[in-house]
């Protein structure tokens, strides 16, 4: 299923962005500045480490109302970025 947004791992934290991804790549490559559903701009990294940070709860919020998701209630999602 795709979705209007793509998840990358910036500034600490794995964040939601609606910015198109530069071709051919289906991930953001390493140090561009994206614009998150936070309203944040952060710079994409990249690394297995990175895709394990915490969640943005604003970006996953964001991310669940655009598909239709119920919100999180597990404390996971209270975490701050």
């Amino acid at each position: 299923m795709s979705h209007p947004f793509t998840w990358v791992p910036g500034d600490h934290a794995r964040h939601v962005s609606e910015d198109p991804v530069p071709p051919p790549g289906v991930e953001f490559p390493p140090e561009l500045t994206v614009t998150a559903l936070c309203g944040r701009e952060v710079t994409s990294a990249a690394g297995e480490i990175a895709w394990l940070w915490p969640t943005c709860p604003d970006c996953d919020g964001r991310a669940r109302e655009l598909v239709g998701a119920p919100p999180r209630t597990d404390p996971a999602g209270g975490e701050q970025c």
